[in-house]
């Protein structure tokens, strides 16, 4: 089979696939339609009507986009105004036009226009205009497709409306894989929907506590996700990792903002557990008052942290140094964020002690190599994909993206800001990403052939019923991961500390 078809098949399931592997620039269907701001608004009509199109885009003389005017904008904003036909379309425009590159994933574009609640999107190319998207374009977004149910999902009325959702996940994730979408980017899509569940989860319980007369955040807070949801890592069972942070109240506040948030955070839990992410067994949650606090406590748990890596402030690190925030004033995560990334180069005991535990578990290779799989039990024949492999990568690169001080928190974007740096080699990097991928594969399909047995999905494959090019993908998956673990022994002296 040649390459992914064009967007003509946009209707079809390999058409679908083309949002998640084309770009924004194969998105573009003409040359965009331009006009300069002087030009009158029956100007413009004419033309988009010669041309068959729903818009016109207002653009300087170089070619860079000032704004666009929609049919909808004709009719409300000229003829519903009794405006003259030869108003400027500069003065009716909406401005600025909402734009992205054209290197872009369309799945982003589609989502950028979800997100925003506008249907035209420029492409933009070194400063010009290169095409207009519209929503239009983008045939057959059915219920089972992930924009389609982004969508659902942000206008949820109710608590009930949004549990009517959730179980819609799984489908969606069963049909991208059933069009071979990659799994490191279905994980990235299971991110995308889990953040809008959550986000509108949040929503609505601040809209059920102003009802009931608790009120309004009494300062400004920011949601946070950590652990495999900070790095949007999700696989299809997901408990809840999250965090709080809020602003510094006035001391005679303190105790009336903790009541609020407390409230806050319980409600939260609560609403998520009955979307289907179960409570974390170790109590990473908001709920938790030591994961609920005012932004200077933070700092100061991440200074002990640092101060004094015990074994389980180490636990705690490798858990919220990869927060990322879901909802909320981003800039109070943004200052955790800055925080950390300021610190923890200068902080080199904290990181051999980090780099020392991302050696604790080791890729499952015998000395032979062959797989080390369990010997007894239930588990017998079989290994942790995540234990040997998803857990030493994460750790590793999370190592690496600390001591470089660069805000990343997904693994391959770590991956990717190492090699930019020089502190992984191209071809090294390449091997990585390689391995990840392999490994991030047959976990899913693990998971999904589970589900279709009703049973709960976990990480322990059986590598005898892999198929022969997958066994032998995987053991090389298992000595990248094993070099990256020699490697980080080395760069980061774990000899030395214990």
């Amino acid at each position: 089979m040649s390459g992914p078809p064009g967007l003509e098949s946009l209707g079809g399931a390999r058409g679908d696939l083309s949002l998640f592997v084309r770009s924004a620039r194969d998105l573009i269907k003409r040359p965009p339609v331009t006009c300069a701001p002087a030009t009158p608004v029956s100007e413009a009509a004419r033309l988009m009507t010669e041309c068959d199109i729903g818009s016109v885009v207002i653009a300087d003389a170089t070619g860079a986009p000032l704004g666009i005017v929609t049919d909808r904008d004709l009719r409300s904003r000229v003829v519903a105004r009794g405006l003259p036909g030869d108003t400027p379309v500069a003065g009716i425009m909406s401005s600025p036009l909402r734009s992205v590159g054209p290197a872009v994933r369309a799945f982003e574009a589609l989502l950028e226009m979800t997100r925003r609640g506008f249907h035209h999107l420029g492409v933009v190319a070194e400063g010009r205009l290169i095409g207009v998207v519209s929503s239009h374009d983008m045939l057959g977004l059915q219920a089972a497709h992930p924009v389609g149910l982004a969508r659902e999902i942000d206008t949820a009325e109710s608590l009930d409306a949004l549990i009517a959702t959730a179980p819609r996940l799984q489908r969606v994730v069963r049909w991208l894989a059933g069009v071979s979408v990659g799994a490191v980017e279905i994980g990235r899509i299971i991110a995308e929907l889990n953040d809008r569940l959550v986000r509108r989860t949040l929503a609505l319980v601040e809209a059920a506590l102003e009802r009931e007369g608790v009120g309004r955040p009494p300062v400004a807070y920011a949601w946070l996700a950590v652990g495999s949801e900070g790095r949007r890592e999700q696989t299809l069972r997901t408990d809840q990792d999250n965090g709080l942070v809020y602003a510094d109240p006035a001391p005679d506040r303190a105790g009336d903002t903790e009541a609020y948030f407390t409230r806050f955070a319980e409600a939260a839990g609560a609403a998520l557990a009955r979307l289907g992410f179960p409570p974390c067994p170790g109590g990473f949650m908001a709920s938790n008052p030591r994961w609920r606090r005012p932004l200077s406590s933070w700092l100061g748990e991440f200074a002990d942290w640092m101060d004094t890596p015990e074994p389980k402030r180490l636990l705690f690190a490798s858990l919220y140094c990869d927060l990322r925030p879901l909802a909320g004033d981003e800039a109070l995560a943004g200052t955790l964020r800055s925080w950390l990334c300021e610190r923890a180069p200068s902080a080199h005991l904290f990181l051999s002690f980090m780099a020392r535990d991302a050696l604790e578990r080791r890729p499952p290779l015998g000395l032979l190599g062959g797989f080390a799989v369990s010997r007894s039990g239930p588990l017998r024949g079989r290994l942790d994909l995540k234990a040997g492999a998803i857990f030493p990568v994460t750790q590793a690169l999370r190592v690496y993206a600390l001591s470089l001080g660069v805000p990343e928190t997904s693994t391959l974007d770590r991956l990717a800001a190492a090699e930019a740096r020089g502190a992984i080699k191209v071809e090294e990097a390449r091997d990585l990403r390689q391995a990840f991928e392999v490994v991030s594969r047959l976990r899913l399909g693990h998971q999904l052939e589970q589900l279709d047995a009703g049973l709960d999905p976990d990480n322990w494959i059986d590598p005898a019923r892999l198929g022969k090019s997958d066994r032998l993908l995987l053991k090389e998956a298992f000595k990248t991961v094993g070099w990256l673990q020699r490697m980080l022994e080395d760069r980061f002296q774990t000899n030395l500390v214990s």
